[in-house]
């Protein structure tokens, strides 16, 4: 489940569940995703957008291994394990109060660090790959093949939306370029060094799309959140 993807109200129905009746539309009684997730894992993305309430919450069922779904008499006897991510770090967020430091060690048991995409260059074509391949597999879209010259370019990159950016790179491509092999030139990215003419580019494709981030986005290439960081970095924003 992706806690950043869903409202407070709706975070805790789908993780902790609710029994029919408990509020308007409970027509039926849903076990919650960690009753699902019973002797198996619970896969928790982005936990560090997860409101203070549902932290309290979770750090209970870790804590008593039961859970209370909305509207129960009775709590349910669980046992699962949690795999958590997040894009944010999450000792800055302790320290801000965001997030609450005793769910935080609780979680912290066995930690994987992921460097961002532009630390691992040797991944890039691998991954340039998997997507293009995934992408054919589902769709009528042909296979998209890179030249040397361009297979370079994805590395020299620095991708700061990691492998989201690249796997919109590959979607816009396939688009436009279907079973075409592709030179650098033909690659939906910033040619290297103009780091400097970004912000006029972005205000370009929002004056373009009337200001509509998310088309906007599509423009550009990039995945909206791309977008939303590169307009906080370059102090863009409307009027």
């Amino acid at each position: 489940i992706n806690c950043a993807a869903l409202p407070e109200s709706l975070l805790d129905s789908e993780l902790f569940g609710y029994e029919r009746g408990a509020f308007t539309g409970a027509a039926t009684s849903y076990p919650g995703k960690i009753a699902l997730a019973q002797g198996g894992t619970l896969f928790l993305d982005e936990i560090g957008d997860m409101p203070l309430a549902a932290q309290a919450k979770l750090l209970r069922v870790l804590e008593t291994h039961e859970v209370f779904p909305i509207g129960a008499l009775r709590s349910r006897r669980v046992d699962f394990r949690v795999l958590a991510a997040t894009h944010a770090s999450l000792d800055q967020a302790v320290r801000a109060g965001r997030f609450r430091a005793d769910l935080y060690y609780r979680l912290n048991v066995v930690r994987v660090e992921l460097p961002p995409l532009r630390e691992r260059p040797d991944d890039v074509v691998a991954l340039f790959e998997h997507f293009a391949k995934q992408l054919a597999a589902r769709s009528r879209f042909g296979p998209l093949r890179l030249d040397a010259e361009a297979l370079s370019r994805l590395s020299r990159h620095d991708w700061p939306g990691n492998a989201r950016e690249l796997r919109n790179l590959v979607e816009a491509a396939c688009i436009v370029f279907e079973g075409v092999a592709l030179g650098q030139d033909a690659l939906p990215l910033p040619p290297p060094g103009d780091d400097d003419r970004e912000p006029q580019r972005i205000l370009d494709a929002l004056e373009r799309c009337e200001w509509n981030r998310s088309k906007a986005a599509v423009l550009l290439h990039w995945s909206r959140m791309t977008l939303y960081r590169k307009m906080k970095h370059w102090h863009i924003g409307p009027g």
